[in-house]
């Protein structure tokens, strides 16, 4: 991995830190969840956008019948 993207990718995993302990903050300050069910889509983005991720798919066979 090219340093460059190395300090893309360490920027996304603070920032999305930075969001998930603002988020239960404001959730404990306020006493409800929605600000902690407000931000919850932000976990499956980041799985599903780590590198790495595609790597799991299986590609087609070719069966070679003529």
């Amino acid at each position: 991995m090219k340093s460059w993207a190395r300090w893309i990718y360490l920027l996304a995993v603070a920032a999305a830190t930075f969001v998930a302990v603002s988020s239960i903050s404001q959730a404990i300050r306020q006493g409800s969840w929605s600000p902690i069910v407000s931000v919850g889509w932000i976990p499956a983005v980041v799985v599903a956008a780590w590198p790495g991720a595609h790597r799991r798919c299986l590609h087609r066979r070719s069966t070679g019948t003529s």
